[in-house]
């Protein structure tokens, strides 16, 4: 048998040699560290969408069950503990302000990000018809601001899309506006076709701003009203629809309601993320609360008011195999909840077929529920939440 010999081959550096060599890794040593930098600041966490979309693994959506979710007796009025809500700057908003969502036009629907303190204050929250407010991760929750034409100079700061907001977004064929997505959220955005405006993507580059110069800073990502609609100018979306709103309001503030009093709400999400509302008997609208604390918006500097509060018990559970920790939110089907105005709570019971369905909501005659003029506020909560009326 043959036999091969092998021969190893010294490579020979002189001092010159070594320099240029040590050289080169630094600078590809600090290449890699910007690229990585610019990754994070733009594209946010690493558990949104810093991937390509190839790296995607082509799975289906969690799936949802359509099964009415069951009552939840514990969801019932207890007392507040009034130590911790700190006294509160004056009103800013009133329901005869109200400018009403016009019938026909898409709303353009910005996610806000709510986690931990470096995102304060939030801007466009006091400004919004409508907000949304639902868990994402390890006990975070994330706002959905939709706006139809009274976008303020400052929004944000935006953050990146979960699969159960599009199916809200949905209802008002709303235009979606987010800084990147998770995996789920994004084969969904394809799968119904939703027009969003993505600050990960090429094309929305100028759309978003960031206040800050900090690269690893991922909460400081704001837009605005000038480049949100040169954006949607500039991609030829339309700004009308034949979809009609799925809230219902009456033309003054006069609808009564028949339930308990509410003039103190609590709602506990988690030890990170609590939220409550104040009633003003004055002003006949409620001062929201952010951790205890009175929630202030950038755009004015006082604390944001809401009018209506509609709070929507649903199923929830942990994605199963999700590294990240994200929630699937039972959507569709029906539940139970309450809708809280001028200082009364009435129970509701609320119905979504399917995830393109518009959500109804209902008394307890079943007829549709009407919304006084003003700010409403949907509390997307767990159906075992700590949640604490009176």
């Amino acid at each position: 048998m043959m036999k091969i010999k092998r021969k190893k081959i010294k490579i020979k550096l002189n001092k010159r040699g070594v320099i240029i060599l040590v050289a080169l890794l630094f600078i590809v040593s600090t290449a890699t560290t910007f690229l990585i930098m610019q990754a994070v600041k733009r594209n946010k966490t690493p558990d949104e969408t810093t991937v390509g979309l190839s790296d995607i693994t082509p799975e289906p959506s969690p799936i949802i069950d359509d099964t009415e979710p069951e009552d939840d007796e514990d969801n019932g009025d207890t007392e507040i503990d009034e130590t911790e809500i700190t006294p509160s700057p004056t009103p800013v908003q009133k329901a005869s302000n109200f400018d009403f969502p016009e019938e026909g036009r898409r709303p353009i629907a910005v996610m806000i990000d709510n986690e931990g303190s470096e995102v304060l204050p939030q801007g466009g929250l006091a400004q919004a018809q409508v907000v949304y407010e639902a868990l994402t991760e390890y006990g975070a929750t994330r706002y959905m601001a939709l706006f139809w034409d009274n976008l303020p100079d400052h929004i944000g700061p935006v953050r990146s899309s979960r699969h159960y907001f599009l199916d809200y977004a949905m209802e008002y064929d709303s235009i979606y506006t987010h800084i990147g997505w998770s995996d789920y959220a994004y084969r969904d955005l394809e799968l119904y076709k939703i027009e969003n405006i993505d600050g990960v993507m090429e094309n929305a580059y100028g759309v978003f701003w960031d206040l800050t110069t900090d690269r690893s800073n991922y909460h400081d990502s704001y837009t605005n009203r000038e480049r949100l609609e040169k954006f949607i100018k500039k991609e030829e979306y339309s700004l009308e629809t034949e979809k009609k709103l799925p809230l219902t309001y009456s033309s003054e503030d006069a609808v009564n309601l028949n339930g308990d009093s509410a003039e103190e709400i609590f709602i506990k999400y988690s030890v990170n993320s609590t939220c409550g509302y104040y009633y003003d008997e004055e002003e006949r609208n409620y001062k929201r609360t952010r951790l205890g604390e009175f929630h202030i918006d950038r755009n004015t500097s006082e604390t944001i008011r809401a009018k209506n509060i509609i709070i929507l018990f649903v199923d929830n559970r942990l994605i199963d195999g999700d590294k990240y920790g994200r929630q699937q939110l039972q959507t569709t089907g029906g539940g139970n909840g309450y809708y809280i105005s001028n200082g009364v709570k009435q129970d509701i019971t609320w119905v979504k077929p399917l995830r393109t369905s518009q959500t109804r909501y209902l008394d307890a005659d079943k007829k549709e529920l009407v919304l006084n003029p003003g700010q409403t506020w949907i509390q997307i909560v767990p159906k075992n939440a700590d949640i604490r009326i009176k």
